[in-house]
Order: structure tokens, then sequence, then C-alpha cells
């Protein structure tokens, strides 16, 4: 009998009721798993859950939560060191990675395609040689803050609203960094730029999409997009434009792809990872780790 462990985190978005929970475990029982019931009690606790799950015998580690329960748990998986593929239950407020892998947010449905197993191996993103991890965005500046500012009982209430809310107040006061991108050691990106992100997704903050096929969740390579500042009224709204349509050909944004990154900045901007707060430095390392993960989607 395969062996899994189910991380919960009980505060993450609308949360999920204790019966659909109660249906998620039976399905995954009468699939032939044995299954053990893990409910984070504090931040970081689903890392250290997911980092010893190799250790203990488990087989397969399921969370539900938000993307920031998800960024713990796979950043155990990678830090643990063995190979422990893992599923998704989203239970977030914008649940961008499921969005972009098309995990549905109906737990039993989410619960069955587990269950057939059919797995898909995923990038991770390495930040500054390992201080952190992130599976789906790093990013800095403006909108960088809104991910931990809007509190969690506003996420869980209003959604993208809390979001957008907090994304508009970032905008009255926008910052400019000086920026230097070394991108794979033979392109150099340098501006002012108001936001910079690296991604392994479509979808940021449920505010912004990249419309770009090429988009590839194990393909080795971020994308990144720069945003630069903006000088007067027109500059904005093609910023606008590009955030709300394709940021392919606006000559407000540098977008382009990268397998390793060394950000270097005039001063210390606030980054996230994954929506959580990273550390902030001057200088800033980012490689991708192709296909370090296996999920069950």
């Amino acid at each position: 009998m395969k062996k899994l462990l189910f991380i919960i985190n009980p505060v993450a978005g609308k949360k999920h009721a204790g019966s659909s929970m109660y249906n998620v475990v039976k399905r995954f029982c009468d699939a032939g798993y044995l299954v053990t019931i893990a409910v984070t009690q504090y931040k970081g606790h689903g890392k250290e859950l997911a980092k010893a799950a190799a250790d203990e015998g488990f087989d397969l580690v399921v969370c539900t939560g938000g993307d920031g329960t998800l960024n713990e748990v796979t950043s155990g998986i990678v830090e643990g060191g063995k190979y422990m593929p893992f599923g998704y239950l989203p239970a977030g407020s914008t649940n961008d990675f499921a969005r972009t892998l098309g995990i549905s947010t109906i737990p039993l449905k989410a619960t069955e395609h587990i269950i057939q197993e059919k797995p898909k191996t995923l990038d991770m993103g390495n930040f500054n040689d390992g201080q952190q991890h992130f599976i789906y965005i790093a990013s800095f500046g403006a909108f960088t803050e809104v991910s931990y500012s809007a509190s969690q009982t506003a996420k869980n209430r209003f959604g993208h609203l809390a979001y957008l809310y907090e994304g508009i107040k970032d905008m009255t006061h926008l910052r400019a960094y000086n920026v230097t991108v070394k991108a794979d050691g033979d392109r150099t990106y340098k501006g002012r730029y108001i936001f910079g992100c690296v991604t392994n997704t479509r979808s940021i903050a449920g505010l912004i999409k990249l419309y770009d096929k090429k988009v590839d969740l194990n393909d080795g390579m971020f994308e990144v997009m720069l945003v630069k500042e903006p000088k007067d009224p027109i500059d904005f709204s093609n910023i606008i434009l590009g955030l709300s349509t394709t940021v392919q050909g606006n000559e407000m944004f540098d977008y382009f792809r990268a397998s390793d990154l060394t950000f270097t900045m005039d001063k210390n901007a606030p980054w996230t990872v994954d929506g959580e707060e990273a550390k902030s430095d001057k200088v800033i390392h980012l490689t991708n780790m192709k296909e370090a993960l296996t999920i069950y989607k």
C-alpha cells in the first residue's frame, strides 16, 4: 500500500469545507493510499514536513492551500534532495500556478487527476544560490509588495479584488531602480525599471497575464519581464496596455528568456518568491533547476 502525506494549510484562501476534505481523504483511501494528515501550525511548517517525507517512507505528498503553501512544500521536496512526487489541491485566493497548469479548484476533481497519476515534470527556481526556491515567480519593485501587504482576511474574503486594491495603491508611489541584468552570460539588459519578474507561469498575482504560447513549465527557461520607468502619461498608458494585452513589441518592456540571471541593483529592492517576502540584496542570482519536480495532475 502506498503512503500519502496530506499537508493542509487551514487558513489559506476561502478554505475548503470539512466535508470536502473528508471526501478527498476517503477518495485517496479508496484508491489504495494509506493517508497521513498533517495540518500546518506555523509559517515554514509545510516545508519541514515535505523535506522529511521521503525519509519517513512516503510515496507521495499532496498539499492544499495557496501559492505560499505550494512554495513551502515544493521547496521542502527540492531541499530534501530525494525524489518525491507531489499533488496540489488549490485553495488560495489567486492560485496562479494552478491556473497555468489547469488544475481544478474543485477538490474532488483535482483529487481524481492525482489518483490517475499522470506525471508532469516541472522546473524550479533557485533564488540567490539556495537561500530560497520558487516554483512560479520571483519579482521585485511595483506590485511586488501587493501579495504580502494584502491581509489574509481580505484575500480570503475578496480574492482577486484584494490584490487589485493593493495594486492600485502601489501605483501611487512608483519607485524606479537602476538595474543591470546579465542573462546566460552573453546578454545584458540595463535601465531604470519599476518592476521585474522571473517567471514560470502565465499569471502573476491574479493581475498580470503573459499571453505567450511559448511559456513551458519544464523547458529549463524562465520568462523574464522588466517594466521600464514611465516618463510621461503616454508611457504609463503603454504599460497598462502591455499588462492587459501583451508585452511583446511594447517599448516599455524588456521581455526575454533565460536560465541563469544576475540582477545588480543600485539599492535594495523588495523581492518576493511565489508571493512571499524574500531576502533582498543589491545582487540577486537566479538559476533554473530544470525538471526538478514531478507533479501528478
